[in-house]
């Protein structure tokens, strides 16, 4: 067990590489915290927020962390020394998901208010106006491999595939799930997208066409989180049940 926060933990980002293995920690308590991975042993606390901290991601070279409050503001910080890159306020509202582009160029967000925002990490803009769709919170957002698309998934029940340059819609909404979509994982091999929702089932899509895959994985209860095994060939999900 890894403790010191002082409330709910929201989100972990391992960090397996150049500074010995590390995990990043965001949390109610207002910070994001970094742990030895191997010891447990606490090494960094983090401010920069003035809220509930929701989500965290490391970018793809592991040199900066990118973390969202439930206030609008998100926090682009250097992993090795701690110091804070941006601070961003965006909307009223919480930020549900952060993801870094894979060259690590830019970050999308996921927004209470409806929208998709994607920012410049290097000079903190934003790269076009908010990506807007669908109509209720977007709560998670993932990166294609090649980074030309985004994919978004809602409390609406949708999922929606983004054009990352122009910022519009590639084909129709990916419709299936019956309540809200908590979260979205793309496979490791870039073909397919897993998605848990409130409907108390992982359904699976593929990425090109956002057809359907297979029948959907079935809880006794609201599924909020799912990733894949580096072989793609098995999925983690928890839900409350």
């Amino acid at each position: 067990t890894i403790s010191g926060h002082e409330r709910a933990v929201n989100g972990i980002a391992y960090l397996p590489g150049g500074l010995g293995r590390r995990l990043v920690t965001c949390s109610d308590d207002n910070t994001a915290r970094v742990w030895d991975a191997e010891t447990h042993q606490p090494i960094a606390e983090w401010g920069g927020h003035e809220a509930a901290i929701c989500c965290i991601a490391m970018s793809p070279d592991d040199q900066l962390v990118a973390s969202g409050d439930i206030e609008g503001r998100i926090v682009i910080r250097e992993m090795k020394e701690g110091q804070m890159k941006h601070a961003i306020d965006t909307s009223p509202g919480s930020v549900n998901s952060v993801c870094f582009s894979p060259d690590g160029t830019k970050l999308a967000s996921a927004h209470d208010d409806e929208s998709v925002r994607v920012f410049d990490v290097e000079n903190g803009g934003l790269v076009r106006e908010p990506i807007e769709g669908h109509t209720f919170y977007v709560y998670s957002v993932v990166w294609s491999l090649d980074g030309a698309r985004i994919f978004a998934a809602s409390w609406d029940t949708t999922l929606r595939c983004w054009d990352s340059d122009t910022g519009e819609g590639i084909g129709e909404f990916w419709t299936g799930h019956a309540n809200h979509v908590m979260s979205i994982s793309l496979s490791p091999d870039g073909t397919k997208l897993a998605s848990p929702s409130f409907d108390k089932t992982v359904r699976f899509w593929a990425m090109d066409s956002g057809d359907p895959i297979g029948e959907p994985l079935q809880h006794d209860n609201h599924v909020w989180a799912v990733t894949f095994s580096p072989s793609c060939e098995f999925v983690a999900c928890g839900g409350e049940d």
